[in-house]
């Protein structure tokens, strides 16, 4: 789970510090105080954020601590303080009659460590084992100490909770953030999913009618600042949601089977996720008397940067519940997409 630091508060104004500690019990925080100068410096560097205010501000500013992210000035005149929050490093000026404005940059400066390593994953025709390839490199990310979530963007696949053979344990998902409006913070995400294998997983229930709800996009935007790696598995035919998540990706892996008619739908496929995704790499999938590597890169335009053989023996331990983790090839594929990001 995300354990953000605590902010610091930098005031000796009580009204001022009494409005800063609500803010922080509203973004669910308790944060430490500095009432003079010489506090504030001793927690400058490791507090994730700071909230300075106008009395304590131009001593702090004429001390020249080192720069930093997430510097919060509160002033009742914004407009007079420019000057200051600019030597301070501040982000910007906040007027404390503007509670949600600070509420939101507090919530944004604590809720993760930055931006996740997106990946996709898109099958080029339907049974090329893009779901197993999602969850394959999940867990391999897992494995090298990342905090990894999969994401199920698929509400026709078969479920990537199955894929794992996590299916059974506690946890939320889609259907239970459905009703999920506006920001959502990445503590609370991590908090709420199944963990199977070192791996958060957001799926589907069994129950029918499944579809993505409106809050794909604040679950996506929180997922990528609570953990270290976001695995998307994305169906071919792409929605908005779809688009959206491959726009968002730091890497897209369009998996294709080594047969004309594969190749074929996966031409379209390509042809789809071009418009939206800037780095695109092609695994091809081996199969017995197979056209190979060569002409797959050939067909598409694109080479060939990872040949995943195929194992027969994957199905039966996603059938039995144990997951493609112990597949060597499902290992090898992921450990060189993961090589390729510089993941270690």
């Amino acid at each position: 789970m995300y354990e953000p630091e605590p902010p610091l508060i930098v005031t000796a104004d009580e009204h001022l510090l009494d409005d800063a500690l609500r803010w922080c019990a509203a973004v669910g925080v308790t944060p430490e105080v500095a009432t003079d100068v010489t506090a504030a410096r001793r927690s400058w560097r490791r507090a994730q954020a700071v909230v300075v205010g106008e009395d304590l501000a131009p001593a702090l500013a004429r001390i020249e601590l080192p720069r930093r992210d997430h510097v919060m000035l509160v002033s009742g005149d914004p407009g007079d303080w420019w000057s200051t929050a600019v030597r301070l490093g501040a982000e910007d000026v906040f007027d404390p009659a503007d509670q949600d404005h600070i509420l939101e940059a507090l919530a944004s400066a604590l809720d993760g460590h930055g931006e996740a390593c997106l990946i996709s994953v898109v099958g080029g025709s339907g049974g090329v084992g893009a779901s197993t390839l999602a969850a394959a490199l999940a867990l391999g990310a897992g494995r090298r100490g990342l905090r990894t979530m999969l994401v199920d963007v698929d509400p026709l696949g078969g479920g990537l909770d199955l894929v794992l053979g996590s299916e059974h344990v506690d946890g939320l998902r889609w259907r239970d953030l459905d009703a999920t409006r506006g920001r959502l913070s990445a503590g609370s995400l991590a908090d709420v999913l199944p963990v199977h294998s070192g791996v958060a997983t957001l799926s589907w229930d069994r129950s029918p009618g499944a579809a993505l709800p409106e809050s794909v996009p604040s679950v996506v935007t929180a997922a990528v600042r609570g953990f270290d790696v976001v695995v998307a598995d994305v169906p071919r035919h792409l929605d908005a949601h779809g688009i959206d998540v491959l726009g968002r990706s730091v890497l897209t892996v369009l998996v294709v089977a080594e047969e004309i008619c594969a190749v074929g739908a996966a031409r379209h496929v390509l042809s789809r996720i071009e418009a939206c995704s800037s780095a695109i790499v092609v695994v091809s999938v081996s199969r017995s008397g197979g056209i190979g590597a060569a002409a797959v890169g050939d067909a598409l335009g694109r080479p060939v940067h990872t040949r995943h053989r195929f194992d027969r023996r994957i199905r039966t331990a996603v059938d039995r519940g144990h997951g493609p983790g112990s597949s060597r090839s499902a290992r090898r594929t992921a450990s060189a997409l993961l090589d390729t990001l510089g993941l270690a």
